[in-house]
């Protein structure tokens, strides 16, 4: 069952400000509640801060949030400053935690690739920048040794996904 924890606590006016930091945090509840909740967020590599919205979030479920931060951007030192990067939060019983960090989203990379701040409105009409095949390639490539959920996909299968996201995302992708 996937529910959002966050407004159900704070309110939908507070969801849209924690929103934007965290993204999308889910709370996913496995087979043995009990045991540990699983929540799913997207926090900027090397900015998390014990400060709103991230603190008052961790510390509502018992987390000390100066401590989590200190790891998480210990943990996140090897990315680039204000990478976006989802993480998987599990928090026991006893109020330990613990998380598994994944690599940037592609979204965020192929912007990178390309040089823009976001993507284009109407794909195949209006294209905001390009990027070339090797620049694809090294995307996937990063992505699968980066994420050990997509280690077991071939690399043309990630880069078909990469390429069909970067034309929804309005960029052309260019053979040379």
């Amino acid at each position: 069952i996937i529910s959002s924890g966050i407004n159900a606590e704070y309110g939908h006016n507070a969801m849209s400000k924690i929103g934007k930091a965290l993204g999308k945090a889910k709370v996913l509840y496995p087979q043995d509640a009990s045991k540990s909740l699983k929540f799913r967020m997207t926090i900027p590599t090397r900015q998390a801060f014990p400060a709103p919205p991230l603190g008052p979030n961790l510390g509502s479920k018992g987390i000390n949030s100066g401590k989590f931060c200190k790891e998480f951007n210990e943990r996140t030192k090897h990315f680039k400053e204000g990478f976006p990067v989802a993480i998987d939060l599990f928090i026991h019983d006893d109020r330990s935690y613990n998380f598994d960090i994944f690599f940037p989203t592609s979204a965020h990379m192929i912007k990178l690739a390309a040089g823009i701040n976001k993507g284009g409105g109407y794909k195949g009409y209006e294209w905001v920048g390009a990027i070339n095949m090797k620049q694809v390639y090294h995307i996937a490539k990063c992505k699968r040794d980066g994420d050990a959920r997509l280690k077991h996909l071939p690399l043309d299968e990630m880069c078909r996904n990469i390429i069909d996201q970067a034309e929804n995302m309005c960029v052309a992708v260019v053979k040379h």
